[in-house]
């Protein structure tokens, strides 16, 4: 439901005139995650750095379009980044299988998840034990060369993880069907959430039309 909630506000923010109402969902999502503001408002202002540069560009075009841009750029970030801020990669998996796709596209997409998570912890290892033996990245010939070996060595492990993760699945008499042990209700903050959404998108319509 949140893969919903998410679409249909960037839907809503970047094809329709800009409103006030459109900061009530965001205040709910805001006050949903009230304890990780600081955090979410922080990778907004990382994120931020690449929206100043375009808004710049478009700055010398028109004036009012490049506010309009940076508005629209931000409400769109701060409430996705506030909406997923305490989701983890296999959310997507989760969310994909409670809107009904195919088994097998849930399946695939959480394996990927999986096994992504497990090269990138494989990554970080190497990088405190390449750390703790006093490697220091520069420009030389040596650091070109030793991640070479680390993304050589990586992309070996990928491919065997994946080919070992196939057997073992097969031993266990894998169907092309993952069961989440989560529920599929709606959380009440989802749907008040949903509701919200609904409510600005059918102001917007109704505005529209008339």
């Amino acid at each position: 439901m949140r893969l919903i909630n998410a679409f249909l506000y960037s839907f809503v923010v970047s094809f329709s005139p800009i409103e006030t109402l459109f900061i009530l969902p965001l205040l709910i999502v805001l006050l949903h995650e009230k304890e990780f503001v600081w955090g979410i408002f922080k990778k907004l202002i990382v994120l931020n750095f690449f929206i100043i540069v375009l808004v710049v560009f478009v700055l010398f075009q028109d004036p009012l379009q490049a506010i309009e841009l940076f508005m629209r750029s931000n409400l769109i970030l701060l409430f996705n980044i506030a909406l997923f801020y305490q989701s983890k990669g296999y959310d997507i998996a989760r969310g994909l299988d409670r809107l009904g796709f195919a088994p097998k596209i849930v399946s695939v997409t959480y394996f990927a998840l999986s096994l992504i998570d497990a090269l990138m912890r494989d990554f970080k290892e190497t990088q405190k034990s390449l750390k703790a033996r006093g490697f220091r990245a520069n420009t030389s010939l040596f650091s070109y060369q030793t991640y070479g070996n680390i993304f050589g060595m990586i992309f070996i492990k990928a491919i065997k993880k994946s080919h070992d993760r196939e057997l073992t699945m097969q031993a266990r008499g894998f169907k092309d069907r993952i069961f989440f042990l989560t529920s599929n209700q709606l959380e009440p903050f989802e749907k008040i959430l949903l509701l919200s959404i609904v409510g600005v998108l059918g102001k917007v319509i109704y505005e529209l039309l008339g």
